[in-house]
């Protein structure tokens, strides 16, 4: 399983990770939550998306969550990723798909449900390949694509 996706080719810079195997199966690991998780393509495109962010972009690793829970219609749903402002309301939302699922209309409905709970400012959507970005003016109820990751405040 590990081949095809080291020889993929992500939007995102190539990291050193480490993985280990156990029970015949790879695991990455994550330094966010200082654990190893188990090696599934979209696990792959979260990893790299992480570092990305912190390393590149420079996201305080502190202000980051894995696998936040969120309420919606009375269930508890999680996020891939959600990146905390100073103030401590969530500043982004991200959903990482793996590398062969298609971004449309559909993997948009899942963070839009997330959205309508929390109020981000920025949600995302990437499955490594392609990253699609957007900002929300919830005052103006207004939308705009970025072609680029937001510098934290």
């Amino acid at each position: 399983m590990m081949q095809p996706l080291a020889d993929l080719t992500l939007q995102f810079p190539p990291y050193d990770y480490k993985l280990k195997k156990k029970d015949g199966k790879l695991y990455i690991f994550d330094f966010i939550a200082k654990k190893y998780r188990f090696l599934s393509p979209e696990e792959w495109v979260r990893q790299h998306c992480l570092h990305f962010l912190t390393n590149e972009m420079k996201y305080p690793t502190g202000m980051i969550q894995i696998e936040g829970g969120i309420q919606t219609n009375q269930l508890t749903r999680r996020s891939d990723i959600q990146v905390f402002g100073r103030d401590g309301s969530i500043f982004m939302l991200i959903e990482c798909k793996a590398p062969f699922v298609k971004l449309s209309e559909m993997t948009w409905h899942q963070i839009s449900q997330y959205q309508k709970e929390v109020l981000a400012k920025y949600l995302v959507l990437t499955n490594g390949l392609d990253t699609q970005i957007v900002e929300i003016d919830t005052n103006n109820q207004t939308t705009k694509s970025l072609t680029h990751f937001p510098i934290y405040l």
